[in-house]
């Protein structure tokens, strides 16, 4: 790789607006090639004209300052021109899943009043018969069928009849450019606000540490509704790399061999993903000659998973990393170099975020002692929308409150005990879910497990666990008690363990433990959960 950029140069190209990514990428070479998703290639020209004609569409349908853009098409460049169009356009991008499985989208919608949409045919079909666009001033279609409605038109031929110029400049640093809405893992999804200069922070520090020039091409399986995505898009065109895109990852070996074809050289990864990738894959079988990094985020991935991967993946450098919607991405990361000494951390706080750890009161705590984390840094949300409540309890005079519990070992490394919600408190004793979750995961035949708590008459809360197996693999649930009970405090055992062929996911594949509780919640309504009760329920794989 080449060396980073100096000190004074990368000043003298630091975006200030989010767009500035792709603008000023597309005035440094504008015949790069800065997309490939199938057959298809976009140059920077290409991508940074059709945000322009996304821009002027969106002025044109009267979208002024602060107005929010809903955009729920898969990745690809009609999501990449209406992203960083209606940033052009002074707007509020508003990246959310579309498809026919989306069930969030109606919520979002009535949160954040939109005043484009940007959909594909199924999904503007749907909302559009169901009366779930009353109030937006224009429905973008891209893919598909455009329905028959005053509001409705084709992105395709809107874009086409554009002016490819950029509109004059409507946004200012500290103005927002995107709501990302969470998950839902916890609950109803929340709109975490950022800002341009939350964006931009979080982009030069990710970019800084991966060592990204143009000559890198990342692999996209992660939607671009999702901030960890989203981070992907925006390091990639500040530095003037490809991306690629693939939207189906539901057939990992398409992927593989894409990425050899495509002579990929970054890949990204929640843990559902490595397991898949690891399990149902011919990855073992593979190489990748142009593959130089693979990072993980989005969730806890078991020390025993990191290891499979050290083992049977490609051997490139491997970035354990951890963020949060609200830190515009990323708080962390674990170099690679220390990951076999610190295997299990996250690592320490990116260049330009502090991370504390603080006790119920606020105040710091010493290391080797589990606090809640807090995070500081010119990449942290100035809130959730339409939530002071909320947005008051997490955004403090001390930092953002992440809610996830942890310590600070004696060489300033994190480790990560579990989250406040996702503590299972037995009697007098509290558990950290992953604590019991990275046993499992060293059983062999374990390709995922996920520990919540449900309700108990006499100790409050029992730790239960649902668990899926590597093909051909037989479930036996006193074995893998049995496997736990060795490795365990008895209270931290699970009371019983419920097999399903796979586990269920959020839209940007992570377990969705609020499905898992609300089935576990059924089954303890009819008895006490233990081994013995639940044994036959008919959520039992």
């Amino acid at each position: 790789m080449s060396p980073l950029p100096s000190p004074d140069d990368r000043a003298s190209r630091r975006a200030v607006l989010v767009h500035d990514c792709l603008r000023r990428s597309a005035q440094r070479d504008p015949d790069a090639v800065a997309l490939i998703a199938g057959s298809e290639r976009f140059t920077y020209h290409d991508l940074d004209r059709l945000s322009n004609q996304a821009a002027n569409v969106m002025v044109e349908a009267g979208v002024g300052h602060g107005d929010r853009v809903l955009i729920a098409v898969e990745n690809g460049p009609d999501f990449i021109a209406c992203y960083f169009g209606a940033m052009k356009a002074g707007a509020v991008a508003v990246p959310v899943a579309g498809g026919p499985r989306n069930d969030r989208l109606r919520h979002v919608v009535h949160d954040c009043q939109p005043k484009v949409c940007v959909l594909d045919g199924v999904t503007a079909a749907r909302e559009a018969a169901d009366g779930g666009l009353t109030g937006v001033s224009l429905v973008l279609v891209g893919r598909g069928t455009v329905p028959a409605a005053a509001n409705v038109r084709s992105l395709s031929a809107s874009l086409t009849a554009a002016a490819s110029s950029a509109p004059p400049e409507r946004a200012i640093d500290r103005q927002l450019a995107a709501i990302i809405y969470t998950s839902g893992s916890t609950g109803e999804p929340r709109g975490v606000m950022l800002t341009h200069r939350n964006i931009v922070a979080n982009t030069e520090s990710i970019a800084a540490y991966l060592q990204l020039d143009a000559r890198d091409r990342g692999m996209c399986v992660l939607p671009f509704h999702y901030v960890y995505g989203l981070s992907q898009l925006h390091t990639h065109l500040a530095v003037g790399g490809s991306l690629v895109i693939e939207n189906r990852f539901v057939f990992p070996n398409v992927v593989l061999e894409t990425m050899r074809e495509q002579r990929v050289t970054g890949f990204a990864g929640v843990p559902s993903t490595f397991a898949l990738l690891l399990h149902r894959s011919s990855l073992k079988d593979m190489t990748f000659p142009d593959l130089r990094y693979v990072t993980q985020a989005g969730g806890h991935m078991a020390p025993s998973r990191i290891r499979q991967w050290l083992d049977e993946g490609p051997k490139v450098p491997f970035y354990v990393m951890y963020g949060a919607t609200e830190a515009s991405a990323r708080l962390t990361y674990l170099p690679p170099q220390d990951l076999e000494r610190k295997l299990g951390s996250i690592g320490k706080a990116i260049p330009g975020v502090e991370i504390v750890i603080v006790d119920d009161d606020g105040r710091e705590i010493a290391d080797g002692q589990p606090g809640e984390l807090v995070a500081r840094g010119a990449n942290i949300s100035c809130g959730y929308w339409n939530d002071p409540v909320a947005s008051q309890e997490r955004f403090t005079s001390i930092g953002y409150r992440t809610g996830d519990i942890g310590y600070k070992d004696e060489d300033g490394f994190l480790f990560l005990v579990g989250r406040r919600h996702d503590m299972i408190k037995v009697g007098a004793n509290r558990i950290g879910s992953a604590e019991v979750e990275n046993v499992l995961h060293q059983q062999p035949d374990v390709v995922e497990a996920a520990v919540i708590g449900v309700p108990h008459e006499l100790l409050g809360e029992v730790p239960v666990a649902f668990v899926s197996l590597r093909p051909g693999a037989v479930p036996a649930r006193e074995p893998l008690l049995a496997f736990c009970r060795a490795r365990l405090a008895p209270y931290k055992v699970p009371v019983a363990v419920f097999f399903r062929p796979e586990l269920p996911k959020t839209s940007v594949g992570k377990i969705d433990k609020v499905t898992l509780r609300a089935l576990a919640l059924r089954m303890s309504l009819q008895g006490q959960p233990t081994a013995d009760n639940l044994a036959d329920s008919p959520y039992q794989a």
